[in-house]
């Protein structure tokens, strides 16, 4: 490799090198002693900036002596719009920078043979040789099929924005950028967009009373963690009661007034049964339902709306007896009865409560274990504290006051019908008033997309190559990125009319991050692929060349940040530091690439309008650096302010008007009659269907299994959701297998290549399989033993930790360690790649990865199988 240790022991930057090269804590200190006594006087410095270890982008102040990084803090001016502190990842950052396995040079490879277990035989090369070689492929691709490049990343997106690549692609021809949505939480925004016309919510906790968290993650590692963290604190101490739903009991669970154990994947029958409960005794906020939502619009026989001339949406008037177009004047029911030509008027509300029948208390413990008593006690506790009809003053105006909030994050929707599952939740909510009133939860940019509350147009053939909108997941409004390795390997079942002969990536880890994991690696044998990033991951271990990058604390970049109920600001990110004098960055390097293909000025013009820039745009016929492009967009974005003001304070802050928050989405999109409404039933996913079955019959699609995407496609939740396919057909396995996230690993290469995150402990450096004890020593398990998880895709070995935190039918293992790829340091492989194990259905109308829906069995390791 480019540097050896002792090379970099005797760098300039000395005392981050050697915490980096360290796991003693005794060392580092003496360390910090040596350099705390050392009489030369150490240029000391302070720079405001934004992380970018996960994606929470808080505000950081770094402290910078002799050039190296000796602290990271919190931001403290950053607190009143953020985050209040930082979490170990953050404080860990200086590490990443000044590590000594970083890359520091381009590599090219000489082994042609592709395969975790083959040597690349890396070797050196300049970057101009890197440059010409991408640069010819490329040329070649271009003039060709453009279509044959792709360009993925996952958290490059955050390092410097998406914007660049996308605009990138569509200066060179291709519609292939992959961001790793999937393998997040796409389908919680599919059915945000679906239901509002956007994505992005927030529970309202300066006012919420009872906040219900199903499966969310905020104490550790989720988006908008380092706010909701220490606000649901101050919630709980002013009188806020948490219960959190899933089935092992997270930090967030262990913080909880109530933690409920559910069993996986089953989540959408719990929620439908609470929604029978809550309408067999009448506690639903009608009025909300008539006003904002198509609830009370009557639905035909074929699944449609019913519409009059004019294409108005019919409602049944009971005043008048009659079905009428729903214009001002005009009180629709919420539900229906009988026209004067004798045929039933039947609403969105009487299909979604006549589909609601058998799904009793004891029904719903049948399928998720949750007590009938405790279904029926959390069902009117939700109602109770809805205070349906209630109004609250703020700024001297009333609003509804609905201090009730449903929340989520990866844990619901990482599913098989992830969508629908939380499409359940928000009817929920609907069926008492709670969205964008005081208390419930808060929107975001409502009905910013109208084109979402049409049917998918079910592009075939595809002309993307994750297959996004295709007939295959025709709401995939984000890019479905397991899929792209699945397309490559196998072009013509998916339709496909071109099989891409490069790929470049951008940090990401992407074959190791998803479902099913090793059949990932098939994709990348037949491509030419260049991998940017900082640490020699398993996807390096498949490139042609590799790049290095910089660090979040050595680029500048217009960051990206986590707005919250009351607050939004604008932040950049500078560099401190350049550890190891690295030339490019991904932003340099797109730069390059565009001069060198003839393309400079067209990407000029798409950053241009991908990034707004009206006021303070780029000119043509020039190269900019990352820091003249960000004072451009600092301009844009904060109306002309002075670029000091960024240098000095790394952002811009707002407080939002009080009232504001609750006047500027649902009460003013959805209000008037005729207009658009809230879905309450998704009548765009009928068209989208019968658009499905129409291309599958023209096309004779064997890959197309109509009734699978009939339960998809159901314009409301339906308790088959409740059910994915390992559930059904692995009847053998007794156990649930679900995933989580920890603190300590996030972005896995980079963070899995810090030594400090690795050197915290036991319980940071290797993940574990969490067994319930009752389970463990039934199946004859104990402490220290080595155990195997055997899925139907394959098995892995680990630690198991007993415990009583845990469903007896659940075991979970932690999804950022066991890395295998040879690039990386021993402490980086500690632990169990359990994605390599994991089956992968995917949500057929998001595309959304299924990360909690594996069963397996978990038994005794015994050493000739685990050597054989």
């Amino acid at each position: 490799m480019p540097q050896t240790r002792r090379e970099f022991l005797v760098s300039a930057s000395t005392l981050a090198g050697v915490a980096a090269l360290t796991a003693d804590v005794a060392k580092i200190v003496a360390a910090a002693a040596a350099a705390r006594s050392d009489a030369a006087p150490r240029p000391r410095r302070y720079v405001k900036s934004t992380c970018a270890q996960c994606v929470n982008f808080c505000g950081i102040e770094v402290k910078v002596e002799d050039g190296a990084i000796r602290t990271i803090y919190p931001d403290a001016a950053r607190a009143p719009y953020y985050n209040v502190g930082i979490c170990p990842k953050g404080v860990a950052g200086g590490l990443n920078t000044f590590n000594p396995y970083r890359l520091k040079k381009p590599l090219r490879r000489t082994n042609p043979r592709k395969g975790l277990d083959q040597d690349p035989g890396w070797v050196e090369i300049s970057w101009e040789e890197a440059f010409e070689t991408m640069a010819a492929r490329m040329r070649a691709i271009r003039a060709d099929d453009p279509r044959k490049l792709v360009w993925q990343h996952g958290h490059g997106k955050y390092l410097i924005g998406d914007n660049f690549p996308k605009a990138f692609a569509e200066a060179f021809g291709t519609p292939n950028v992959v961001h790793r949505t999937t393998s997040c939480e796409a389908a919680r925004h599919v059915a945000d967009e679906l239901t509002w016309g956007y994505h992005g919510f927030l529970p309202d906790l300066e006012h919420c009373n009872l906040l219900l968290n199903f499966g969310g993650n905020y104490y550790e590692g989720e988006q908008f963690s380092r706010w909701l963290d220490h606000t649901a604190v101050a919630a709980q101490e002013r009188g806020m009661k948490i219960v959190v739903i899933e089935p092992r009991q997270s930090h967030c669970a262990a913080k909880a007034d109530e933690w409920i154990p559910i069993r996986p994947g089953t989540d959408a029958v719990l929620l439908l049964g609470m929604a029978k409960i809550l309408i067999e005794d009448a506690t639903l906020d009608t009025d909300f339902l008539c006003q904002y939502t198509n609830a009370p619009h009557l639905v035909g026989a074929d699944g449609r709306l019913r519409r009059d001339a004019d294409g108005l949406p019919l409602v049944w008037a009971a005043d008048a007896g009659r079905a009428i177009a729903h214009v001002e004047g005009v009180r629709p029911a919420l539900r229906g009865g009988t026209g004067t030509d004798g045929a039933p008027a039947t609403t969105a509300f009487d299909l979604f409560a006549r589909s609601l029948e058998g799904i009793t208390p004891a029904y719903v413990e049948d399928v998720t274990g949750v007590p009938a008593g405790t279904v029926e006690r959390l069902a009117r506790e939700l109602g109770r504290e809805a205070r349906v009809g209630a109004t609250v003053r703020l700024d001297g105006k009333p609003h509804r006051h609905r201090p009730v909030a449903l929340h989520t994050f990866r844990g619901l929707v990482a599913k098989q019908h992830g969508l629908q599952t939380w499409r359940a939740g928000l009817l929920v909510q609907m069926l008492l008033g709670s969205i964008d009133a005081v208390g419930g939860i808060n929107l975001h940019n409502v009905y910013s997309h109208p084109e979402y509350f049409e049917p998918s147009k079910v592009e075939y053939p595809p002309n993307r190559i994750d297959l996004q909108r295709s007939v295959f997941f025709p709401h995939a409004h984000h890019n479905v990125a397991q899929q792209v390795a699945r397309s490559i390997a196998d072009p013509k079942r998916f339709g496909l009319e071109y099989r891409p002969e490069m790929q470049i990536f951008y940090a990401t880890n992407r074959p190791f991050s998803t479902a099913d994991a090793r059949g990932q690696f098939e994709g990348l044998t037949s491509t030419f692929n260049v991998v940017i990033d900082i640490a020699m991951t398993e996807l390096a271990a498949m490139a042609d060349i590799v790049l290095p990058d910089l660090t979040y604390l050595e680029s500048w970049h217009l960051s990206p940040t986590r707005y919250t109920v009351r607050t939004k600001h604008t932040a950049i990110r500078q560099p401190v530091a350049n550890a190891y004098d690295i030339p490019y960055d991904a932003y340099s390097i797109l730069w390059e690439l565009a001069k060198r293909l003839g393309m400079r000025d067209e990407y000029v013009r798409r950053i241009n309008k991908r990034w707004k820039l009206k006021r303070y745009p780029l000119e043509t016929g020039r190269d900019y650096s990352a820091r003249a492009f960000v004072e451009h967009a600092w301009k844009e974005k904060t109306g002309g302010k002075s670029f000091e003001h960024a240098l000095e304070h790394g952002f811009q802050g707002q407080r939002l008007e009080e009232s504001g928050v609750y006047l500027s989405g649902v009460a003013k999109h959805f209000a008037a009659p005729g207009g658009p409404k809230m879905h309450f039933y998704a009548e765009q996913l009928v068209g989208t269907l019968e658009k499905v079955r129409e291309v599958k019959a023209k096309r004779g699609l064997d890959a197309i299994d109509l009734d699978a995407y009939r339960i998809a496609l159901a314009p409301l939740p339906r308790r088959e959701h409740a059910f994915p396919t390992p559930h059904r057909e692995a009847n053998e396995l007794p156990l649930y297998l679900i995933t989580y996230k920890r603190m300590y690993r996030n972005q896995s290469g980079c963070t899995a290549l810090n030594p400090i995150l690795n050197a915290l402990g036991p319980d940071t450096d290797e993940n574990f399989v969490l067994v319930n004890r009752a389970t463990a020593i039934e199946l004859g398990i104990g402490d220290g033993d080595e155990v195997v998880v055997e899925t139907r895709v394959g098995k892995v070995w680990g630690k198991p930790l007993l415990t009583e935190t845990i469903r007896p039918d659940t075991v979970a293992v932690s999804y950022h360690y066991g890395h295998v790829a040879p690039g990386l340091p021993a402490f980086a492989k500690k632990g169990i790649w359990i994605n390599s194990v994991l089956e992968s259905h995917p949500d057929p109308v998001s595309g959304m990865d299924s990360f909690n829906d594996t069963k397996c069995r978990v038994y005794r390791s015994d050493k000739a199988e685990r050597n054989a």
